[in-house]
């Protein structure tokens, strides 16, 4: 019995050593500025569940959530949805018929925030994922059906909230389902680019590094894109596991370079039982450690090849994981200095 005593306390402090292993950096809190649960109350509820899971299992401070809200799926009630984060949430408006063009009102922009809406999320894919061959719309952003709307979102210092433009382009070989078409792909990033160009002052956070991640020349192009724009940022959403087409050390450095522009982000929807919730926690395990460590990491936030971790330096990962975020999104800074984070070190 006494051995079964001993037995027993040790698995206990093996589990606690290995949930505090999972993470280098414990204490630095984590924003997640890419996620979709929208409306959905039950997956508004597992978000907190999620946190609980993430804090007893692996140690770590999932501390806040930018609301993107969800394709076809638009916030309603706004208040309803801050209220059921339990105040670890901020939320943007969407639109997700971007091939109609940008269907908003410019003369709606002031209203959504004086709502409490801190962004416009701005879905832009690749035209045959959106439009039938036989549908005429407005398929690149850089059309001059956008311009007014985007010409008041840079008045009022809207920010372009997770902007997505074109969708993965991999190497020969290895094109990827989404967008195989490379001349496609860049047609999207070359309209990308004429938008910043006619709107300089635009604050613009790109969802999924504008799917400039896999290939060496693509994060290239990115370091130009940053170097050129100084409002341009970018979020990790379902960039990794894609990481392992490039070469690791172009895209570590990369990171530390450019730490000032990346943020944190998964691309995460929503989940109904605890089960899912437990495999989001995983997931975002994995995410966690591709960042932070240099081990082999098989799968990535959605699976898929092992991963060798970027082992970022930890003043690297606290821009990445939250400071960036605090500079960008409104009410978030207030946000967090009312769930009592010191923001400000």
């Amino acid at each position: 019995m006494r051995q079964l005593i001993v037995f027993s306390i040790c698995i206990q402090l093996f589990s606690c050593a290995f949930a505090q292993a999972q993470t280098k950096y414990p204490d630095i809190p984590r924003i997640d500025v890419h996620t979709h649960p929208s409306n959905d109350y039950v997956a508004l509820d597992n978000y907190i569940k999620l946190r609980d899971v993430l804090k007893k299992d692996y140690a770590v401070d999932y501390a806040f959530w930018i609301n993107l809200s969800n394709r076809n799926k638009p916030i309603y009630n706004l208040d309803s949805v801050l209220l059921m984060s339990q105040n670890r949430s901020l939320a943007c408006f969407g639109d997700y018929e971007p091939h109609t063009g940008l269907i908003h009102h410019p003369d709606d922009l002031s209203k959504k925030l004086d709502e409490g809406f801190v962004g416009y999320k701005i879905w832009y894919g690749t035209k045959y994922r959106r439009l039938k061959p036989e549908e005429k719309g407005f398929p690149y952003i850089d059309d001059p059906h956008n311009e007014p709307m985007l010409s008041r979102m840079e008045e009022l210092g809207v920010v372009a909230a997770s902007m997505h433009i074109a969708d993965p382009n991999g190497p020969f070989g290895n094109r990827t389902k989404w967008c195989p078409d490379p001349v496609e792909y860049w047609t999207m990033i070359r309209a990308f680019t004429n938008m910043l160009e006619e709107h300089p002052n635009l604050i613009v956070v790109g969802a999924h590094a504008f799917w400039l991640m896999c290939q060496d020349a693509q994060i290239d192009y990115l370091r130009y894109i940053l170097s050129t724009y100084p409002n341009v940022y970018i979020d990790l959403a379902a960039t990794y596991q894609y990481q392992n087409m490039v070469d690791y050390d172009n895209l570590r450095n990369f990171m530390i370079e450019y730490s000032d522009r990346i943020l944190y982000g998964t691309d995460a929807g929503g989940w109904h039982s605890e089960e899912e919730v437990q495999r989001a926690a995983e997931a975002y395990d994995r995410s966690f450690r591709i960042l932070e460590t240099d081990h082999m990491v098989e799968g990535s936030f959605f699976g898929g090849e092992p991963t060798k971790g970027l082992n970022l330096p930890r003043e690297v990962l606290e821009e990445i994981y939250y400071k960036n975020a605090l500079k960008i999104y409104p009410k978030l800074k207030e946000s967090m200095i009312a769930l009592d984070y010191n923001v400000d070190k």
